[in-house]
């Protein structure tokens, strides 16, 4: 059947719409199991505290093979297998450590977890961005975040429960990904991995056209590394502000980023109503309201206020992430979806990597490194994306 050649409509329910946003219930590799990392340590006595912590962050990596090759497992399975193959290899793996108590195999365990999550995660985009319309793909797009969120805050709240009976049943939380698995399996058919919408009707895809990309794509991948890295010293530097100037504990610090999940969840319910207020100026608003946010807050003294700036720079991330990744459809080449979710994933894990060390370099080339000064850098770095998203809005003849 040709590109472009119509296919029966189905009269899609809102199991199709669920099944696809539950891919999207496990969006950090992390959160639900960092609480272990104090009992490893004492467990694995004689392993480094580095290589303990290693064992939080391993997963990263895992993402960013598992994203390389999730483009060819989608060309060998189909859209529907292969994220069902990515959640499922993330479920065995996520729980062996708490049947296999050995460091090595604990450490292998958790990288290849990550590659699973790796595998499915593009298609948890891909998905919404093929099959539905403008108005609906926003409106899923929110939701998927929301949906991620809400799933961190409940896998982290079972994992509060596990780690009381000890730190290895805290890894069974990914049982969880049981209910994606499922979800997929009985409420996303088959026939709609190779489905794309275009004008408001459902056309078969071309399975024989080579995946490509375009600068289009790599500028936005580019874009959202340079958005995760300066978003990164908030949750990089505010504590060791606040706890070096004296204006609170290292738990007060805690309990601020404990409410940007709230912060989630709200940016994603209501990005399509966002989006159509300031439509193709949404991105560079947000830029504006985020480096004021955190420009000020490298000057604040207060907890309250500190906690509404950052709220405000959370929502602000929320609505600049969507947008952004609703751009995609606009820069990806036909059928290539996949390919290009894929590339800005990588773009976004490579960021969140590097922080750490970009932090650092900038600062020494600076000659101040202080967790305020970096904050306040990173407000400014926003004012600069913001008069580059106007000159990309006005060049590309963007929507939104």
């Amino acid at each position: 059947m040709s590109p472009s050649t119509p296919v029966h409509e189905d009269k899609r329910s809102p199991m199709l719409a669920l099944g696809i946003l539950s891919i999207s219930f496990l969006m950090s590799v992390s959160n639900a199991v960092s609480g272990t990392i104090p009992l490893m340590e004492k467990y694995f006595s004689d392993v480094s505290r580095a290589n303990v912590e290693l064992l939080i962050v391993i997963p990263t990596g895992g993402v960013l093979l598992g994203t390389v090759i999730s483009g060819l497992v989608s060309n060998l399975l189909g859209k529907k297998y292969t994220v069902i193959a990515g959640l499922s290899i993330s479920l065995v793996f996520g729980i062996i450590p708490a049947f296999i108590f050995n460091y090595p195999a604990i450490l292998i365990s958790r990288a290849m977890f990550g590659v699973g999550m790796g595998i499915f995660t593009p298609l948890s985009v891909s998905y919404i961005t093929d099959l539905f319309p403008e108005e609906t793909r926003n409106r899923l797009l929110g939701w998927r975040n929301s949906v991620g969120a809400i799933g961190d805050s409940i896998m982290l709240f079972i994992a509060g429960f596990l780690i009381n009976i000890s730190w290895h049943t805290t890894y069974l939380v990914f049982l969880f990904l049981l209910v994606p698995i499922l979800l997929v399996m009985f409420f996303v058919p088959k026939h709609y991995d190779n489905i794309v919408s275009e004008d408001g009707k459902e056309v078969e895809e071309d399975v024989k056209v080579k995946p490509t990309t375009n600068f289009g794509v790599i500028q936005l991948a580019f874009i959202f590394l340079l958005v995760c890295l300066f978003y990164s010293a908030i949750s990089l530097k505010l504590a060791s502000y606040v706890v070096n100037n004296h204006i609170g504990s290292a738990a007060a610090a805690t309990r601020i980023f404990g409410f940007l999940v709230l912060c989630s969840i709200f940016s994603g319910l209501i990005f399509e109503k966002i989006a159509k207020w300031f439509g193709k100026y949404t991105v560079t608003i947000f830029y504006i309201i985020t480096a004021i946010s955190m420009i000020v807050m490298s000057f604040t003294t207060s907890i309250p206020v500190l906690l509404v700036l950052v709220l405000a720079a959370g929502f602000c991330n929320g609505i600049i992430n969507l947008a952004l990744t609703a751009r995609m459809v606009h820069y990806s080449p036909k059928g290539s979806m996949n390919f290009t979710t894929s590339i800005i994933i990588i773009g976004i894990n490579i960021g969140f990597l590097i922080a750490p060390y970009f932090f650092q370099f900038f600062g020494e080339m600076i000659g101040n490194a202080g967790p305020a000064n970096m904050i306040l850098w990173s407000g400014i770095f926003y004012v600069l994306l913001a008069v580059y998203d106007l000159v990309v809005v006005k060049k590309d003849k963007l929507t939104i």
